[in-house]
């Protein structure tokens, strides 16, 4: 056991130089790197139904989060969420919203974005998405949108945002677990067959990267959806539709911070930048992620199963 121990820990160290030996001649080390962050979304992003959104909002609970991690020092973001949108709400071209007529909020996080860049210059740019709720339900003025709809819409705005910031980095979140029984007073339909759309919107996630600039769209989290499933009467608000019957739809504080902490994780490695597939080493099944300080595995699994054993600190 002491063998595998030293070995381990050679393996790590190794790696661990190789990582360092990476930076770039006259780039900055990540030990403290801030960031700018633009949310988008819906209503879950808008942190509806909270009594102080400006404090307990998913992106405002993310950013702090990141802040909180070794190597990263200031989060500044924007928290695009609009309540009620789907994908077609996010399109750069006001024709192309369905329905006809209705809004486009692509400038309006083109406008964040550049008062946020120009605030705080020459950080790293990252865009984090979660929008398909409203795009799986039936509402009034027009059906769900068609997989194939959602990949052409993601792809439109993705591409729209690297197409005026090149280096930016965008982040898939897949969409969360909702209730699936729900009218809602403006017409919008929710059902058994519309939470299935979820997964299949998010299996078309790679359909979505392979159309976008290569190396800058990133599939992010993915498991906060089972997460909200199993604990949605504590996590997530009661609310009651318009036929007076229960449902769960937007996390409350408690959930909002879950899931902030689910958005972080998968928006950590893009700010750290250093990552070394180690999946054929023992007890490691998921990557290792290195800063210039050393080594230290974004997995939370793998990174409680080395510290545990006393493999790292």
């Amino acid at each position: 056991m002491k063998r595998f121990l030293l070995s381990l820990s050679f393996i790590i160290c190794h790696l661990s130089f190789l990582a360092q030996a990476s930076v770039p001649e006259g780039r900055a080390s990540f030990a403290q790197r801030s960031a700018n962050i633009v949310f988008i979304g819906n209503s879950i992003t808008y942190g509806a139904l909270h009594e102080q959104r400006e404090l307990t909002a998913p992106p405002v609970q993310c950013a702090r989060w990141l802040s909180q991690r070794e190597g990263i020092d200031t989060v500044y973001f924007r928290n695009c969420g609009r309540s009620g949108k789907t994908t077609y709400h996010f399109l750069p071209n006001p024709n192309d919203v369905i329905p006809a007529g209705d809004k486009t909020y692509f400038e309006d996080v083109v406008a964040k974005t550049r008062e946020l860049v120009k605030a705080h210059a020459g950080l790293p740019l990252i865009f984090s998405i979660m929008l398909g709720t409203n795009d799986t339900v039936e509402r009034t003025k027009n059906k769900h949108t068609e997989p194939d709809d959602y990949v052409r819409n993601l792809t439109t705005i993705i591409d729209s945002l690297l197409t005026l910031w090149p280096d930016a980095h965008v982040v898939l979140n897949k969409p969360i677990w909702y209730y699936p029984d729900y009218h809602t007073k403006g017409g919008s339909i929710a059902s058994k067959k519309s939470l299935k759309l979820i997964g299949t919107y998010y299996k078309s996630f790679p359909k979505v990267i392979a159309n976008c600039k290569p190396g800058h769209v990133h599939i992010g989290d993915a498991d906060a959806y089972s997460y909200f499933k199993k604990y949605y009467k504590t996590d997530v608000f009661e609310e009651k539709d318009a036929r007076s019957k229960s449902y769960w739809l937007h996390p409350n504080e408690q959930g909002a911070k879950k899931l902030a902490e689910y958005w972080g994780k998968a928006i950590l490695p893009i700010l750290l930048n250093y990552v070394v597939d180690a999946s054929d080493l023992p007890l490691l099944s998921d990557r290792l992620h290195f800063n210039a300080q050393g080594a230290e595995t974004l997995g939370d699994r793998v990174y409680e199963t080395m510290r545990n054993k006393k493999i790292i600190k």
